[in-house]
């Protein structure tokens, strides 16, 4: 028994309460702070376990924050779903009620059936009940239990409550300090994190035994919200996204969503695969179209860590570059495809406005801004400019750009994307789309277009399509495809634009196309 009236027995006392003011001092972290006072007290009664919760008066319900010592094998150090209602147990509600504090032994004839139960559940003997009281306000519980024949008294409940008085106002003061300190890593619009706080979990990341994936996510006709319905609904759609990306992320391990400004938001997934990402893509954008009312849709990039993406900044940057990459192909995209030759300057322009032209006019005019807008573009690069708008135009889904070989005898693919939507989602999905090139033997149709330099469309419902373009058709599950040969000042070009919806809208469209892959080409 601890006699808190004598010199001698004060001196582990104050030595506890010591550590807890220096730890208090030290800590940046609220949960810091939390770990140490629950340490301490655990020494200093010679418990066989403590706990430490929290009251909650608007759910009435305690908290339990962190336990320490011998636990069950239930109990976890830092639990996050362990509540105890007061009304369950007479004791509890007196001391949350009262500030009563109370002390039970499972030999004791007297101990209430409620602790008796919790004990044996706990595998303990004995237990201690403070109140911890912040200001005139009840702030929650310090619970030891005992085991091993320990039986605590009343000079250990002095001890536990002298503890618990000195360290209400350090935990007061840095679970305040931590609220406040949380303000630096919180977006303030939306309460969700900040780039800092991104910033600060890259930091704190094992890069050796974990593998992190950043998603990066922003919003299609966000611009739109703005301009027409006023900042207050573009506000109040960045805080539906932020509740979107937070539910979310709450249903996968070690995530955390955060926003970075304006309409682009982050997502990072601690130890994760490309797979997940897409999943976590999948989920949000489903949850988002339910209760988005504006027409607005979320367009992603993700990259996964390796061996040239080590650090926070290169991650994110190879998941912006796949976000730029899914939005040149349009609204609600997905993409893992990064490339370091893709050109941010190059992207999908959309003409509003004015009288309502072809498909082909549209094509044209959408082709020729693009370029005009990107002076000097290769010639691979522009010919993907084109494939990127005859989606648009023709209804594809589908390219891959060749270059013929120096014997021309083959065709090297090195632009190639397949577009699946996710129908559960309504994300559509940028994957490889397969194609390695070939032998021009093999594709008879194929080497003629190259050496004649035009251009044609296979598909089976076309009387005369060679059996080996129909057989490349099965293999990718496409109804049809355009096939263009082209001739640049250095080297030739195969073009495939692959359609699911049949042949007839690239018949329509094939004259225009042949003449603008040209102008890709060689016409600028």
């Amino acid at each position: 028994m601890h006699d808190l009236l004598g010199d001698a027995a004060d001196v582990p006392v104050l030595v506890t309460l010591l550590r807890i003011s220096d730890a208090v001092l030290r800590s940046d972290y609220f949960d810091e702070v939390l770990e140490v006072v629950a340490e301490q007290a655990l020494l200093a009664v010679g418990a066989a376990s403590l706990a430490i919760s929290r009251w909650d008066g608007d759910t009435g319900k305690l908290r339990t924050l962190i336990n320490v010592g011998a636990l069950a094998d239930h109990e976890e150090r830092w639990p996050t779903d362990e509540f105890y209602k007061p009304s369950q147990d007479p004791s509890v509600a007196e001391l949350v009620i009262g500030g009563r504090t109370y002390l039970h032994c499972v030999d004791d004839p007297a101990c209430p059936p409620e602790s008796r139960r919790l004990l044996e559940s706990l595998g303990k003997e004995c237990e201690l009940g403070v109140p911890i009281v912040y200001g005139d306000a009840m702030w929650g519980e310090i619970w030891a239990s005992g085991a091993d024949g320990r039986r605590f008294d009343h000079g250990d409940a002095q001890l536990l409550q002298a503890i618990a008085a000195h360290t209400a106002v350090a935990i007061g003061r840095s679970e305040m300090l931590n609220k406040v300190s949380s303000y630096a890593f919180e977006d303030p619009l939306t309460g969700m994190a900040n780039r800092r706080a991104v910033d600060r979990c890259f930091e704190r990341l094992d890069w050796d035994s974990c593998s992190p994936v950043a998603l990066m996510c922003d919003l299609d006709g966000f611009k739109q919200v703005n301009d027409t319905r006023g900042h207050q609904a573009g506000d109040d759609l960045l805080r539906l996204v932020a509740r979107v990306l937070n539910d979310t992320a709450s249903t996968f391990d070690d995530a955390l969503a955060a926003r970075l400004g304006g309409d682009e938001f982050c997502v990072l997934l601690a130890d994760a695969t490309l797979d997940e990402a897409q999943r976590f893509a999948n989920h949000a954008t489903r949850a988002f179209a339910e209760v988005a009312t504006h027409g607005v849709t979320m367009s992603w990039g993700a990259a996964a860590a390796g061996v040239d993406l080590r650090t926070g900044g290169a991650l994110l940057q190879a998941a912006d570059a796949a976000l730029i990459e899914a939005k040149r192909h349009g609204s609600a995209h997905y993409s893992a495809v990064a490339r370091s030759e893709d050109l941010p300057g190059v992207s999908r322009r959309r003409t509003t406005g004015g009288p309502r032209r072809s498909a082909a006019e549209d094509l044209c005019q959408e082709v020729v801004d693009v370029l005009a807008d990107n002076p000097g573009l290769p010639a691979m690069e522009a010919l993907e400019v084109l494939a990127v708008q005859l989606q648009w135009a023709a209804n594809t889904c589908a390219y891959a750009l060749s270059i013929l070989t120096e014997d021309g005898r083959a065709v090297v693919t090195p632009r190639k994307m397949d577009i699946v939507v996710d129908k559960w989602s309504g994300l559509a999905i940028l994957t490889d789309l397969g194609v390695d090139g070939g032998d021009l033997a093999d594709y008879p149709a194929s080497a003629a277009a190259i050496e004649n330099e035009s251009a044609f469309v296979a598909a089976h419902e076309i009387p005369g399509t060679h059996p080996s373009e129909l057989e490349l058709l099965d293999t990718l599950n496409y109804r049809a495809v355009l096939i263009v040969g082209v001739h640049g000042p250095n080297a030739r070009y195969l073009a495939e634009f692959y359609s699911n919806v049949g042949p007839d809208d690239l018949v329509a469209i094939a004259p225009v196309v042949q003449i603008l892959a040209a102008y890709c080409v060689r016409g600028r």
